[in-house]
């Protein structure tokens, strides 16, 4: 087993991140329950005790074999302290460096305001203090909203198409 990285709390000008953990269930509950958020990344919303189970197993911060780090931050606002939304990275060693393919969901009610480049930005940065030196997102073709964050983030789209997602990447330069 790696030594994975342990997500650490990381604000913003006017964002939380909080690492995660079981308790926020009940209110991501709600965040995530719009069906419209599953347009390109599919599923449903998912029922509170699904979202419990799930972060149980996220919160431990690595897969049960080892092989992956797990990095999972709820984002809150500064000013209401409402959460709004997530950040994740899953971290892998590949030939002695260590790459992270990330993500990022802000609810409907929140969505256009910059939050997810914001909470994204502050989640890259800290991934490059833990020496991640590749990043990767995979964007369903017509989600040009992300496919604009992961732009931002200085992510570029390859010719790579995983599960009808265009793979998303760049070197982070030390």
């Amino acid at each position: 087993m790696n030594d994975w990285p342990v997500a650490q709390p990381l604000d913003t000008t006017r964002l939380h991140l909080e690492p995660l953990n079981i308790a926020h269930a009940r209110e991501m509950s709600h965040v995530l329950s719009d069906t419209s958020l599953y347009r390109y990344i599919g599923g449903t919303p998912p029922t509170l005790q699904r979202l419990m189970e799930r972060y149980a197993r996220q919160s431990l911060g690595h897969s049960p074999d080892g092989e992956q780090g797990w990095l999972n931050w709820i984002v809150r606002r500064q000013d209401t302290a409402a959460a709004i939304g997530f950040v994740q990275a899953t971290v892998l060693c590949t030939h002695e460096s260590l790459r992270a393919e990330i993500a990022w969901v802000i609810g409907s009610r929140h969505q256009g305001k910059g939050y997810a480049t914001e909470a994204s930005r502050r989640m890259v940065a800290w991934l490059c203090t833990q020496e991640v030196n590749t990043l990767i997102a995979h964007i369903h073709p017509r989600n040009q909203t992300s496919a604009a964050v992961a732009h931002k983030l200085g992510l570029s789209a390859t010719e790579t198409i995983v599960d009808g997602e265009v793979r998303w990447e760049t070197s982070l330069s030390k």
